[in-house]
Order: C-alpha cells, then structure tokens, then sequence
C-alpha cells in the first residue's frame, strides 16, 4: 500500500468524510514529505481538510 492510499485508510477508518477533490489531492501528490505530512496530520486531524493546512 502507498503512501496516499494508507492516509485515505486512515482517515476512513476513523470515520472521517473524504471529498472527491480531497481523494484527488491524496492520490495525485508525487511529493514523499508531503504525504509523510499529511500521513501524520491524518492520526490527529478532526476533518480532511486539516491535512492541508498552512502552518
């Protein structure tokens, strides 16, 4: 399983909602340290749209 496939499995096992544009922005990223970021926000994160935020 890659990256992006385990932080939409994550996100759905914790009951999480997945936009269709959100699943587009997981799956079409190319950028390891990105998905590493957002992997890790995925543990946490109370929404999807967290992943994505600025810090």
């Amino acid at each position: 399983m890659g990256k992006a496939e385990s932080i939409l499995s994550v996100l759905e096992k914790r009951g999480i909602d997945i936009p269709q544009a959100t699943r587009d922005r997981i799956t079409s990223c190319a950028d390891l340290d990105t998905l590493t970021l957002w992997f890790d926000r995925s543990l946490i994160a109370a929404g999807a749209e967290e992943l994505f935020a600025e810090e």
